[in-house]
């Protein structure tokens, strides 16, 4: 066998040993400095290494070292670190970060004596860290806050309010128009349009708030010490920072329209939760009303019992998800022409005392308004694939709007599917119609990285809200679910056979599949087979439950 060669070993990985000998502050490293750091030179003491340590990383080997609280009891105390070390470059220093791994071992006395370990470099590492912990608290096209870490952000304001008896505010902004501009000019000017507004946006904040993106669409603010009529004057100044004049494109000059919402805490709200429920109405409310306009919370008998009901439904999800009790029901989706199972669609269920699984429904609409769905989404995911490989058909995945562009969920998928490759095929994910039309540019590039993975996507219940047949054939998805409202009273409303029959045709000369959802009885599996549609799903042909 050839001999060992453990100074090229080191080289190659970009690492080497040294000794640290304390009382003379001498220090030796074998063979040499990795590469990266060659330029340091002939360091020879602890000091000098102390010296190029980098002032913001927080610690270095002398302080771990020297402030040690460890005891040697004869093998050494161990000490595992990661700093940065300012490397002479031209004219600067660059930065080197390195992992230090080694043991001090002690004197007579107790005391540091001597130390020796390995140094290797891994600044890569820690960039490729560093651009995840970035990702995780900040939205990649605005380079705002993303949604958990404004409602985080949020959540201490309030705090910080109720302790000094001061106020804080929240306001969402929604951007109107970007439906009828990624019409006009493409895929890519929306996000233009949206980094843009969000450097308007910037502009106008004062020291202490913070903006985030607070869906595709729409931005929310927080805003420190701030009163009601503090709010409204603020959003103003917003908002006319955004409409005082066209946003220059790469496609031309756009305007832009927004609509805004706000609230004060904790006087109209005690808790985020709250602030997001209530000022999540508000926004609804407005833009419905007078769209590129303000509008601040203020309180209704009526809303207010909604937005408890909101509340508790979604206290009550959470409960379920953190004591583990959401499971799945499987309900059957089967081919129109056989009665054949073709795949099923996870239904998420809460799993009662009594041994019972109750529908979440409700619990979802609570979800999405309170912020929240993003949690359930992601259990659903981990649920279905701890499922999939035991399956005897493919499994459908609800998704909610939010979801479409939650990086987490979507590279949870994309990791397992490089893993076992052979489960693409048996997944089956389900956008909601009504996300598609405001989250278009969003949902087009969540469907393009799903397909790429071999999964296949569907609109689900397509007709509750606005999309065209033009907005499906640009996302790419490969079904369409009819919307269950028009199946239910099919055989008796000729308004509901006219709507489907459109949707068949329409569907069969782009080359969608169609899914008849809510199919109760057979008089309407027969009118709906004499229509075309290729699969159905309902109490007729399955119950959902466990498999």
């Amino acid at each position: 066998m050839a001999d060992f060669d453990l100074s090229l070993t080191l080289e190659t990985v970009d690492a080497a040993t040294y000794r640290w000998d304390l009382a003379s502050d001498r220090l030796e490293t074998m063979p040499t400095f990795p590469a990266p750091l060659r330029a340091l030179g002939g360091i020879a003491t602890g000091a000098e290494w102390t010296f190029r340590t980098d002032g913001d990383s927080m610690t270095s080997r002398a302080s771990v070292v020297h402030g040690s609280s460890g005891r040697d009891e004869g093998a050494g105390v161990p000490y595992d670190i990661e700093y940065a070390l300012r490397v002479p470059t031209r004219g600067s220093d660059q930065l080197v970060w390195v992992e230090d791994v080694g043991r001090w071992h002690a004197d007579a006395d107790g005391r540091p004596s001597y130390a020796q370990g390995l140094i290797r470099v891994v600044t890569e590492r820690h960039e490729s860290d560093q651009r995840l912990a970035s990702q995780a608290r900040f939205d990649s096209l605005t380079g705002t806050l993303n949604r958990l870490k404004l409602l985080e952000v949020l959540d201490g304001m309030l705090a910080d309010a109720r302790r000094y008896k001061t106020s804080c505010g929240f306001v969402l902004l929604a951007v109107e128009n970007l439906g009828a501009v990624d019409d006009a000019f493409g895929d890519t000017t929306p996000d233009e349009l949206i980094a843009a507004v969000s450097k308007r946006l910037r502009s106008c904040m004062r020291a202490g708030d913070s903006l985030g993106r607070f869906s595709t669409t729409i931005f929310g603010l927080a805003l420190a010490n701030c009163t009601l009529a503090e709010i409204q004057v603020a959003a103003r100044r917003f908002m006319d920072a955004v409409h005082e004049a066209p946003i220059d494109t790469g496609s031309g000059l756009v305007g832009v329209r927004i609509t805004g919402a706000g609230i004060v805490g904790p006087r109209h709200a005690q808790s985020q939760v709250e602030m997001v429920a209530r000022v999540s109405e508000t926004l609804a409310e407005v833009r419905r009303k007078k769209r590129g306009s303000f509008l601040a919370f203020a309180p209704s008998q009526v809303q207010e019992s909604r937005r408890r009901r909101y509340v508790q439904l979604a206290e009550e999800l959470i409960g379920a998800l953190n004591a583990h009790r959401l499971e799945l029901a499987f309900q059957p989706v089967v081919s129109a022409e056989t009665s054949e199972i073709q795949w099923y669609e996870a239904l998420a269920r809460i799993h009662q005392d009594d041994g019972s699984a109750k529908p979440i429904s409700g619990h979802i609409e609570a979800a999405e308004k309170l912020g929240l769905v993003h949690l359930l989404d992601r259990r659903v995911l981990d649920l279905a694939i701890e499922a999939l490989p035991t399956a005897p058909h493919p499994i459908a995945i609800n998704v909610s709007a939010d979801t479409t562009s939650d990086d987490e969920w979507r590279d949870r998928l994309v990791e397992v599917l490089k893993l076992k490759p052979e489960l693409a095929g048996r997944v089956l994910i389900e956008i909601t119609e009504t996300a598609a039309p405001g989250e278009m540019a969003e949902a087009a590039q969540f469907v393009a990285i799903l397909r790429g993975a071999g999964v296949r996507v569907a609109i689900d219940d397509f007709g509750a809200g606005q999309t065209s047949f033009r907005t499906l054939r640009a996302l790419g998805v490969d079904l369409v679910k009819i919307d269950g409202a028009f199946v239910t009273n099919l055989s008796t409303s000729n308004e509901d056979r006219a709507f489907v029959r459109a949707i068949v045709g329409l569907a069969k000369e782009i080359g969608f599949k169609t899914v008849a959802e809510k199919v109760e009885n057979g008089e309407t599996a027969a009118l709906l087979r004499q229509m075309g549609v290729d699969f159905f799903q309902g109490d007729f042909f399955g119950v959902a439950s466990r498999l």
